[in-house]
């Protein structure tokens, strides 16, 4: 009876040996698997070319990034503008901040800047161009105000404020990238059309970049622009938020 005893034992050990050896062995591949995944979801340039992401970028942004990567220290992107360009973080902004931090990881860093309710006469005389040289970014996505201009400066005084800023930050730094991006479209206007685009042709003129994301919008002389726009359409609701963040995500990761 004894011995049976021992050997039941030593057969139940055996079995709970097995069993063990089996269950860590399952385990381990599940932990890499995870431990890859998480490792990818940092950022895609990870396991790929950031090249491949920054394909709709002009040259003078690309040859940033590679100086980022080459320095290891982040290339610096700030975006400027009105309480279009809000701070909250539900706005395009902070959507715009998650994407380029999934895509490129650590090779962008990005601020950003609001000044609710301000002119480009109210920015020239407070002097705000002094907060974007203080930042000393080495691109700037600057969205200078044009509703807030529109009906109370003038795109000529606007023009004329803007080329005030841009001279002061280009002073201060040389080597600065700078993309121009008009406010948000509203419904059925009629002269501030022809001031966004009168803002491309100074972008143009003077060497900037200029992104027009009123593609991704609804037209405007659709109602339906309406279900994008609030507060007497000075602020993009969701859905506006979404169609300005979504033009601006594919400009900058081709995705």
């Amino acid at each position: 009876m004894k011995v049976f005893v021992n050997i039941f034992a030593a057969v139940v050990l055996i079995v709970t040996i097995v069993a063990g050896k089996m269950y860590w062995d399952h385990q381990k591949p599940a932990e890499a698997s995870s431990e890859s995944t998480s490792s990818s979801s940092s950022s895609k340039v990870a396991s790929g070319n950031w090249e491949d992401y920054a394909e709709n970028l002009p040259k003078s942004v690309k040859e940033k990034l590679k100086s980022a990567e080459a320095s290891g220290k982040p290339m610096k992107l700030l975006i400027v503008g009105s309480q279009a360009t809000s701070t909250d973080s539900k706005a395009w902004p902070e959507t715009l901040k998650e994407t380029l931090n999934n895509t490129y990881g650590s090779l962008i860093e990005t601020s950003v800047l609001e000044y609710k309710d301000e002119t480009t006469l109210d920015f020239v005389r407070n002097q705000d161009y002094k907060d974007i040289i203080k930042e000393k970014p080495d691109v700037l996505l600057f969205e200078p105000f044009l509703l807030n201009d529109n009906g109370v400066v003038g795109i000529t005084n606007t023009l004329d404020n803007l080329n005030v800023i841009m001279s002061h930050i280009t002073e201060a730094d040389k080597d600065l990238v700078t993309i121009i991006q008009p406010s948000q479209p509203i419904y059925n206007a009629s002269n501030y059309p022809k001031e966004a685009e009168a803002l491309g042709e100074f972008a143009k003129v003077n060497g900037y970049e200029y992104v027009n994301h009123w593609s991704a919008w609804p037209d405007y002389k659709s109602e339906k622009i309406l279900d994008y726009l609030v507060e007497k359409q000075r602020v993009p609701t969701a859905k506006g938020n979404k169609a300005w963040a979504s033009y601006l995500e594919e400009y900058f990761t081709a995705s």
